[in-house]
């Protein structure tokens, strides 16, 4: 079995969780002043294994990164406090919790749909994907942009490509937004979900899981753990910060969506005119209001999104001190 055979359903995940193991035990390594060969010697450990664990290079026989077998002579070598804190660091470490929560929830996002439309998490009917969205929807700037894109502007590729959106997208170009832009607005909208609520308990339960022999579940199938958690854990939290209607995200997305969902700046102009009785009239005087009606709808927009901003650091202050 090759490294190539084991793709992961949760590329983003696992490669972070790997990547992070990797460089925390090999910064212990330095602060030890030990060699690859100082770590494997005695019980006929290989170095080269020690190598590739601590240079996150996976082969054949450490698919995983870190065979069961190299975990006692870490611990002992690295002078650990046991086999959790080889896989997984300090407990306390909520940057880490925080950084694989937004790569699981991207990695969802990306598992339910095609490349081309991963950007924002495009539902089609995937109950996962439903379900993040909607809760990531409470997020006044992924709510006024998500619309736009759920109407069928669907970028092509990654780079380069382009997307029209709504005056009400409030980008530096209000008439497109790059691929990593969008990306930038989702990621923020996942890292308020996280801030606000901070899940870390549920994950410090994924990390602690043992075996039947007391040991840490570790690296092992690491994707069939994820999709337990993912199943048992995340998806009933996701699930409990569904937004109501009281949601000022939601509030957002309904105003966008009956507006910009099917028509541009122009045609909208064009359709409040009509709805007024104008549509065989114009006038300077006309024309600036109409204008402004518009204005009003992305003021508002932009007014709710600072005040959100305000409710949240308030939200984090009182319920976590911080």
């Amino acid at each position: 079995m090759s490294v190539s055979e084991i793709e992961s359903k949760y590329p983003l995940s696992t490669g972070f969780i790997f990547r992070e193991c990797a460089q925390r035990l090999k910064r212990r390594k330095l602060e030890l002043c030990l060699t690859d060969a100082e770590i494997a010697d005695g019980g006929g450990y290989d170095r080269k294994v020690v190598n590739r664990i601590l240079n996150n290079t996976r082969a054949r026989n450490n698919p995983y990164l870190l065979p069961t077998a190299y975990v006692h002579p870490l611990v002992d070598k690295l002078r650990l406090a046991g086999d959790y804190e080889v896989f997984w660091g300090d407990t306390d470490d909520e940057a880490f919790i925080e950084s694989l929560f937004c790569k699981l929830l991207t990695d969802l996002l990306g598992e339910c749909q095609h490349r081309e439309d991963v950007f924002m998490g495009k539902p089609f009917g995937h109950e996962k994907a439903d379900i993040i969205v909607t809760v990531l929807l409470d997020d006044v700037r992924y709510a006024r942009i998500y619309p736009t894109v759920g109407a069928g502007f669907v970028a092509v590729g990654p780079d380069g490509d382009y997307v029209p959106l709504s005056p009400y997208a409030d980008v530096k170009n209000e008439k497109q937004m790059s691929y990593a832009e969008r990306n930038t607005v989702r990621h923020s909208a996942i890292l308020r979900l996280f801030r606000n609520t901070r899940p870390v308990e549920m994950f410090r339960e994924f990390f602690g899981e043992t075996n039947d022999r007391g040991e840490n579940r570790g690296f092992s199938k690491l994707d069939k753990r994820l999709d337990g958690f993912v199943e048992r854990s995340l998806m009933p939290f996701l699930k409990d910060n569904i937004p109501d209607e009281k949601s000022l995200g939601m509030r957002v997305y309904s105003i966008v969506a009956a507006d910009i969902t099917r028509y541009t700046e122009s045609e909208l102009v064009n359709l409040m005119r009509e709805s007024h009785g104008f549509d065989r009239f114009s006038s300077p005087e006309l024309d600036e209001i109409l204008q402004s009606l518009m204005s009003a709808g992305m003021d508002y927009i932009s007014r709710i999104e600072k005040l959100q901003a305000k409710l949240d650091a308030l939200h984090r202050k009182e319920k976590f001190g911080r």
